[in-house]
């Protein structure tokens, strides 16, 4: 197996890496090996990217009810959610997970509490979440863990309520690094 942020390189603006990268070979083989401290800096947070670092901090979170089922197949007509509510990618500071390495956060075992440090987080508060649609909002420290869950799954036909769809804020360049972040 190798990691979607592997086979994400070419569109990413990485084709001399991408092709530089064994799939013959584990993604922690010896050659790959080498690639290892080469991680493109999309794959840290905005402003940490440092040589050497190899953790990435952005994560799936994998199941069989989410986006990333694991060897299923999903369907734009499985998203029963609807692609604005079905978050595809979150940010995690905890997490210490290798760029290259063909591992996420699983949805049995991640905190959905917003205020655990082991779960879905950012150095700059709430965190960022990218959604299916291609959105990237900020997650209110104040969501509920149920809320988060639901945003998670394709098809659980969780609606979100007004008071949930105000702790989420569009982040219309992504995620920026605050001015006074240090």
């Amino acid at each position: 197996m190798h990691s979607w942020r592997v086979l994400l390189l070419p569109f990413l603006e990485h084709q001399d890496l991408y092709q530089q990268y064994d799939f013959s070979e584990p993604w922690d083989g010896p050659n790959n090996r080498k690639l290892a401290d080469r991680m493109p800096q999309l794959f840290c947070f905005p402003g940490t990217h440092q040589s050497g670092n190899t953790m990435t901090n952005y994560f799936a979170v994998i199941g069989p009810r989410t986006v990333w089922p694991g060897s299923k197949k999903v369907t734009l007509k499985d998203i029963k959610d609807g692609s604005s509510n079905t978050i595809l990618i979150v940010e995690s500071q905890s997490a210490r997970i290798h760029w290259m390495e063909p591992r996420d956060l699983s949805f049995d075992t991640v905190s959905f509490d917003r205020h655990d440090p082991h779960g879905v987080n950012s150095p700059y508060g709430p965190p960022a979440v990218a959604m299916l649609d291609g959105a990237v909002q900020s997650l209110n420290l104040n969501l509920r863990p149920a809320t988060l869950r639901a945003m998670l799954t394709i098809d659980g036909g969780e609606e979100l309520g007004p008071d949930e769809k105000e702790g989420l804020v569009l982040l219309p360049k992504g995620r920026e690094v605050p001015p006074n972040w240090k």
